[in-house]
């Protein structure tokens, strides 16, 4: 059924239970194109994970780890769904007289890009708020922020007359990946965050909120 659908661009997302770290079992929605994962962004706080992060799958890579959780696993349960035909549930455990090895993957809302029709709205993938990390109040006045992908480097500075402490900063907008982030503030020490990712969906990104907190030199 999955292949006669012949689907190779969609979303779906995705969730592990498993004896793991929490990036792994915080459930995703997983972007694919051409059959490749794209994109995996944890859903509610909208980070995005490296797609070398264990557990990124296509669906069509699910089918082969079912075959090969067939051929070593002592229990292996799988559901489907009833038009598409792809997996819903793997439920395995590698071995029965071992802990911690048992997992479960669950599938849900597998969107084609076929059926999407996108909205004309352009969105940040970043959106800003500064703050004095000693006394907690807003500081965006005077920032400067600057995102940076291999050759690709945005920059905000917020310094104009009219500014409010309390204002946020939204940048990349429709610009997703993984960024060098750097905040630099007159009297404060530069604040620098490595690998900053953004995710995307079939139409969008998913605007990640970050609350960045200075701290005075």
């Amino acid at each position: 059924k999955w292949e006669n659908a012949n689907i190779d661009s969609y979303q779906f997302e995705f969730r592990v239970v498993c004896f793991c770290l929490e990036d792994i079992t915080l459930p995703r929605v997983v972007l694919v194109e051409g059959n490749q994962v794209v994109s995996q962004t944890i859903i509610e706080s909208h980070v995005a994970l490296p797609l070398d992060s264990a557990n990124t799958e296509s669906i069509d890579s699910l089918f082969d780890l079912i075959a090969l959780e067939e051929s070593r696993a002592e229990s292996i349960s799988v559901e489907y769904d009833e038009e598409l035909g792809f997996p819903t549930k793997i439920d395995v455990d590698i071995n029965e007289q071992t802990a911690d090895d048992e997992y479960i993957l669950y599938v849900s809302n597998v969107i084609s890009a076929e059926d999407v029709s996108c909205t004309t709205t352009v969105e940040s993938g970043l959106v800003l708020s500064i703050t004095d990390q000693s006394t907690q109040m807003p500081a965006a006045c005077g920032v400067t922020v600057t995102t940076t992908e291999e050759a690709y480097t945005e920059s905000v500075t917020n310094d104009e007359a009219a500014c409010e402490d309390s204002e946020e900063i939204s940048m990349l907008q429709e610009r997703p990946g993984f960024y060098k982030l750097t905040v630099e503030k007159t009297g404060y020490q530069d604040y620098l965050m490595e690998d900053l990712g953004i995710g995307s969906d079939l139409c969008h990104v998913l605007t990640r909120e970050v609350n960045v907190e200075l701290i005075l030199e």
